[in-house]
């Protein structure tokens, strides 16, 4: 059982930053083989359900500034994932695709990311599982909601 002192110590945002770290770490490992980071595969997974979006498209969805997106993106067309083709409605705009070399290891990429859900979930009852999910859904909303207060007062 916990004392007080730590139960004043406990923080939701460093038990989620360890988490982080260590999703990093694993999935940098997991990938190494591929050259691929894994923002850059929660990226080809949206370009892979939407292929042929533009980049303020994805921006948007990734919640991520330009110049981080254009980064992700150099890299993957540099590693031949993604193709980016100018739009026949505008040139001013790139369309963005997958190749074939996506298509071929998506999968595999998939299974990690499930394998890591698995890791996190380990032991975990059915109901627990659900409560983590709301829980988690919650607290993103909450996040989105004081992100979004603050933009407003910016302006």
């Amino acid at each position: 059982m916990k004392n007080e002192k730590e139960e004043q110590n406990q923080s939701v945002g460093k038990v989620i930053g360890e988490l982080s770290r260590a999703a990093h770490v694993f999935f940098n490992q997991q990938f190494k083989k591929y050259s691929i980071g894994h923002a850059q595969v929660r990226t080809l997974h949206f370009i892979s359900q939407n292929n042929g979006i533009t980049q303020a498209e994805l921006t948007k969805y990734l919640k991520l500034d330009k110049s981080s997106v254009t980064s992700q993106l150099a890299s993957l067309e540099k590693n031949a994932y993604i193709k980016r083709t100018i739009s026949s409605t505008d040139a001013r705009i790139r369309n963005i695709n997958i190749t074939d070399k996506t298509k071929n290891i998506f999968s595999a990429l998939m299974k990690v990311f499930s394998s890591w859900t698995n890791i996190l979930l380990d032991g975990f009852s059915e109901k627990e599982k659900i409560d983590v999910f709301i829980l988690l859904e919650k607290m993103r909303e909450n996040a989105q909601n004081k992100i979004n207060e603050l933009k407003e007062n910016e302006e």
